[in-house]
């Protein structure tokens, strides 16, 4: 195998090993309900990186699904909502951390009814907690490349030419 491709198959191998999960498992966050009203109940679970979101009726518990039937903005601000399945998934990037006001607009049986309450963000992770949940695996395979990319340029240097006696 020559250098430009162990190089390129360490950078790949680096590329791959920031995209695995955590290797330690969290605890699943708990459901919390954010707000209810006669007809209808809003629940969250709030993950590092998103909400997930849950509209179910008071009376059977059955959810509201659809994609156009909820509509949410948070701290006033309109966000984007993706439907999976009985769940909404609202994604956090770029939201402040901390207490935040959560409006949910729900479509259902002909009329429009609005959920509000009070959600908390987390704090997004820096770029060395990024790492540590990896282990340093990124880290150390970076250092490698370095490494063989030193090793190539010592080994291109021509050696002087011997002297004649």
């Amino acid at each position: 195998m020559t250098m430009p491709r162990l190089i390129r198959a360490a950078a790949l191998l680096a590329a791959l090993l920031c995209l695995l999960p955590p290797a330690v498992a969290h605890p699943a966050a708990p459901r919390v309900q954010i707000a209810s009203s006669s007809m209808l109940v809003l629940d969250a679970t709030v993950h590092a990186h998103d909400i997930v979101l849950r509209v179910a009726r008071t009376a059977d518990h059955t959810p509201i699904e659809g994609a156009g039937n909820v509509t949410a903005q948070i701290g006033g601000r309109p966000v984007p909502l993706v439907a999976h399945g009985d769940t909404y998934v609202l994604s956090t990037h770029g939201l402040k951390s901390g207490a935040q006001s959560l409006q949910v607009v729900v479509a259902h049986d002909g009329i429009h009814e609005l959920l509000s309450g009070t959600v908390t963000l987390p704090k997004h992770p820096d770029r060395l907690a990024v790492l540590e949940r990896h282990g340093y695996g990124a880290w150390w395979v970076l250092n490698i490349v370095v490494l063989l990319l030193a090793a190539r340029l010592i080994m291109r240097r021509k050696k002087p030419a011997a002297k004649a006696p």
